[in-house]
C-alpha cells in the first residue's frame, strides 16, 4: 500500500544576497515528495545547500521562492510562534555540533525537550530514562556532556531529538565530529528507533557510508537534487 508524503517540496528555493551585491542560490528550484516512515539521506558535499534544505524543513529559515509542507503544514508562510509550536510538536533535530546544554547531565538533557509538554515529572523521568537505555547511555545518565565522548555526547543528542516523539527527524551531519565505527553505531542507532516508532527521517550528510541506513539516497550539489535510489 503506497504512503501518503509527508514532506511535499514544490519549486523550492533559498537565495543569499551577499553584501557585495552578489547572489548565492544555496537551494535552487527543486522538487521533492518524501512518503510517512522513510529514511531518507541525502549526500553532499560542503556548500552544496543540503543544511539549508534541512532549515528550510524544520522551518528554521524560510524560502525565497517555493513552498515547504510538512505534515499538512505550510511553512513558508509560517509565524515565528507557529514555527516554534510547529517544531516542538512535529520535528526532532539531531545537529553536528550536538548542542547539549554543558551545565546539565545526560538524562537533564534528555528531560528539558519534554519541559514545555504537559506530561508530568513522573513520565518525563520515565521517558527520559527509557531513552538513553535505548541508546546504550544507561550507566551514563548522570554524567555531564564533558564527561562524555563525543559519540556519547550525540547518543544523547539523539535520545533527546526522539524525547517527544516527533514525525519527523532532521539529521544535520550527525557523524561529522565522529570516526567512522561510531559514526555507524549512530545512524543505525537513529535508522532503527526510527522504524521501530514509524518516524520519517532525512539526514544530510558528506559520508557516504550512511548508504547503508538508508531507504533512499539522493545527491546534492550546488542548490539542486539528483535522486539516485
Amino acid at each position: 500500500m503506497q504512503k501518503n508524503n509527508i514532506i511535499k517540496i514544490e519549486n523550492l528555493s533559498r537565495i543569499y544576497r551577499l553584501r557585495s551585491g552578489e547572489q548565492v542560490k544555496a537551494v535552487d528550484n527543486i522538487d521533492l515528495e518524501v512518503p510517512e516512515g522513510q529514511f531518507l539521506t541525502i549526500v553532499g558535499s560542503s556548500g552544496s545547500g543540503k543544511t539549508t534544505l534541512l532549515n528550510l524543513l524544520g522551518g528554521l529559515d524560510k524560502p525565497t521562492a517555493g513552498k515547504v509542507t510538512v505534515d499538512g503544514t505550510d511553512l513558508s508562510g509560517l509565524k515565528e510562534a507557529d514555527a516554534v509550536k510547529f517544531r516542538r510538536e512535529k520535528v526532532g533535530f539531531v545537529f553536528q555540533a550536538f548542542n547539549l546544554i554543558q551545565t546539565l547531565t545526560a538524562l537533564e538533557n534528555v528531560e528539558a525537550a519534554l519541559a514545555p509538554t504537559n506530561i508530568s515529572q513522573a513520565e518525563r523521568l520515565e521517558r527520559s530514562m527509557s531513552l538513553l537505555e535505548s541508546v546504550g547511555l544507561k550507566q551514563r545518565i548522570h554524567h555531564l556532556p564533558v564527561e562524555l565522548s563525543a559519540g556519547e555526547q550525540q547518543r544523547v543528542a539523539i535520545a533527546r531529538a526522539f524525547a517527544n516523539q516527533p514525525k519527523i527527524l532532521l539529521l544535520d551531519e550527525p557523524t561529522g565530529n565522529l570516526d567512522t565505527a561510531t559514526g555507524r553505531d549512530i545512524m543505525e542507532i537513529c535508522h532503527k528507533n526510527s522504524k521501530s516508532n514509524g518516524q520519517t527521517v532525512v539526514a544530510v550528510t558528506h559520508a557516504e557510508f550512511v548508504r547503508d541506513f538508508t531507504d533512499r539516497l539522493i545527491y546534492m550539489r550546488d542548490g539542486k537534487l539528483r535522486q539516485i535510489s
